[in-house]
């Protein structure tokens, strides 16, 4: 009797421990994975407008008064102007590099030979 209760009971107790350990570990990843959303659509409401008055109709939810007192409604505030001389000089460059890559050698080299050979000969007219 001795030996199949020891059996029972340390099946018992390794199957139990391992159930817990899964669920802990179940469990913490889908906490994680709530906190990943949440962060996202933060993240997401810094550029998207419409995705900001979705999380403030969330919050509204969520505090049955509406808004608690101190928190102040989400506003999309305007870039300082470092990060707008950035952005122009960015799609300066960008503009630059997109000449540069359409232009084709040949065509250059073709229209610099023509003017080489124009002005070489406008030298012999005179």
């Amino acid at each position: 009797m001795g030996f199949t209760t020891n059996l029972f009971s340390g099946f018992t107790l390794t199957s139990t421990a391992l159930y817990l350990s899964l669920l802990y570990h179940q469990r913490a990843r889908t906490h994680q994975a709530a906190l990943l959303h949440q962060q996202t659509i933060l993240l997401n409401s810094l550029s998207d407008p419409e995705v900001a008055s979705e999380l403030a109709t969330i919050a509204d939810a969520n505090y049955s008064g509406g808004l608690r007192e101190g928190i102040k409604p989400y506003r999309v505030e305007k870039a300082p102007w470092t990060e707008r001389w950035k952005d122009r000089w960015n799609s300066e460059v960008e503009g630059a590099v997109r000449y540069a890559q359409g232009i084709r050698l040949r065509t250059v080299r073709e229209g610099v030979e023509g003017r080489a050979r124009e002005w070489s000969e406008g030298d012999r007219r005179l």
